[in-house]
């Protein structure tokens, strides 16, 4: 019992995405069914609408419970939400690329190239999300900051 335990302590962050990650997914796979199929959206619009849907979901879910990152100010909110959505636009692009590529190109059904694309894209947005949220690479990239600085204004000393 104890290997268990000291394994989940250890990969924590990694379990814990892949619960949220996989939640993130159906409700990107529902999403897009939805406008889809309910609303009669095309594809690449419904599959846009899906993706923001699932990455606001996901931004929320990664802050609170897999990462547990927290912020005193709004400045840092913001900051952590725009590097978050901008690390996204990748996952964006090879969303859609991804539907293109199995429905127009391969013409496969739209929800079995969604569920393939959300498998895809759920381990590039897991890489991603780690340099979002993890705050021991915030403190090591601040602490090499420092260095600098301080390397910098020897430097300048001399």
């Amino acid at each position: 019992m104890d290997i268990i335990k000291k394994y989940c302590k250890k990969h924590r962050n990694f379990l814990m995405y892949m619960v949220f990650g996989f939640l993130a997914s159906l409700v990107n796979i529902f999403s897009y069914w939805f406008f889809g199929h309910l609303v009669h959206m095309p594809y690449l619009f419904a599959n846009s609408l899906a993706w923001l849907v699932s990455v606001l979901f996901s931004f929320f879910s990664n802050k609170s419970w897999v990462f547990n990152s927290e912020y005193s100010t709004l400045r840092e909110f913001l900051k952590e939400f725009v590097s978050f959505m901008l690390s996204r636009i990748v996952s964006f692009f090879a969303d859609n690329f991804i539907m293109i590529l199995g429905i127009t190109i391969l013409g496969w059904p739209s929800l079995w190239v969604k569920i393939l694309d959300q498998l895809l894209v759920g381990l590039l947005n897991y890489g991603t999300s780690v340099l979002v949220f993890n705050h021991e690479n915030k403190k090591m990239q601040a602490a090499l900051k420092r260095s600098k600085e301080r390397l910098n204004g020897l430097r300048n000393n001399k």
